[in-house]
């Protein structure tokens, strides 16, 4: 009876070890089938990838969370990447895309339950959000969605002024002044980061060419002034907007002559002020000029003057930009020749 017992638990470690070597066995075929996948993704050869991470995953039953997230991601992209946005109503198309959203979501999830443990895995929360945010917007024509992962985006990355400008994006894209008016949104978006860095003309001049868009010409001119203010000293603010009355003037039919008058002299004053700070400042130069052609048509007594002061500050201008760009040439052909002699 003893020798039976002895026997049968023998036999039990036994299997025990058996199984045990055999999940070993299948661990390393399936940290082998990882690499061939990673392999089989960098070499753009998805169909191949996509069935490398499947047997990653069959494999191993408890593979590491590192592993998993990205093979989740990976396979993810690399339906994604099979996906022709063009094929309409072909199912073996439109299989991959949604085997990509499922991947992503799944990346995602296991990205967040797993962040605190894995530095590693963080990332893949903000790339798993990036592609669903950008299949729903452009493949799906999703609005809750895209917007949902969108702001997800922002949560994540709160300072980046590019994720504001992508969600007004969002807003821009599915606005439908009757049915869904989503343009003050879009406007609010650009908004954020001039709070975020307000002295930063850059996001003033933002704001100020989405409401230029859609012809909101007072506000372009209320925000462009803001994004002056802030660098007094730089001329490019006064020229900017200069620009933007030369453009109004020459542009825009239902101006009277009245108000072509005091808009060509309010972009005169601006262009002023920039040739103040620098009077070699080429662009300002033209733009006066161009701005003096106009103010010939509206007072055409004094046609023949304005028009000569007009060329003058042309001729100026095409000349010091010959030698602007002679200079930048030479600059640059040193820079080149010294690299050299460091090589």
């Amino acid at each position: 009876m003893r020798t039976h017992r002895i026997v049968f638990i023998l036999l039990a470690l036994f299997a025990l070890n058996g199984c045990a070597v055999s999940e070993k066995w299948n661990m390393l075929k399936s940290r082998r089938a990882f690499k061939q996948a990673n392999q089989a993704y960098a070499n753009k050869q998805y169909p191949d990838a996509v069935e490398f991470y499947n047997s990653t995953l069959d494999l191993d039953d408890n593979p590491d969370p590192r592993v998993l997230v990205t093979t989740y991601f990976y396979r993810g992209s690399s339906h994604h990447l099979q996906f022709r946005p063009g094929m309409f109503g072909d199912a073996e198309n439109e299989a991959h895309l949604d085997a990509g959203i499922e991947d992503y979501e799944r990346a995602l999830e296991l990205a967040e339950q797993y962040a605190d443990e894995y530095e590693l895995v963080e990332p893949y929360r903000q790339y798993s959000m990036e592609q669903l945010a950008a299949i729903y917007r452009d493949n799906l024509d999703d609005f809750a969605n895209a917007e949902y992962f969108f702001k997800g985006l922002i949560e994540l990355d709160a300072d980046t002024p590019e994720r504001y400008y992508a969600l007004a994006d969002v807003y821009e894209r599915f606005n439908d002044d009757d049915e869904m008016p989503l343009l003050e949104q879009a406007i609010e978006a650009y908004k954020t980061p001039v709070e975020l860095n307000p002295d930063d003309p850059l996001g003033y001049r933002q704001v100020a060419n989405l409401l230029n868009k859609y012809g909101r010409f007072e506000e372009t001119m209320d925000w462009l002034a803001k994004a002056r203010d802030v660098k007094a000293d730089d001329p490019e603010g006064y020229y900017l907007i200069a620009v933007h009355y030369w453009d109004k003037v020459y542009r825009d039919p239902d101006l009277d002559t009245s108000d072509k008058r005091d808009f060509i002299e309010l972009g005169i004053a601006q262009l002023d002020q920039s040739l103040e700070i620098n009077d070699e400042y080429v662009d300002a130069l033209i733009y006066k000029n161009l701005l003096l052609r106009e103010k010939a048509k509206v007072q055409p007594a004094d046609e023949a003057e304005l028009t000569a002061e007009a060329n003058e500050l042309r001729d100026r201008a095409m000349a010091l930009k010959e030698v602007q760009d002679a200079a930048a040439e030479a600059a640059a052909e040193a820079a080149g020749e010294a690299q050299e002699t460091a090589q």
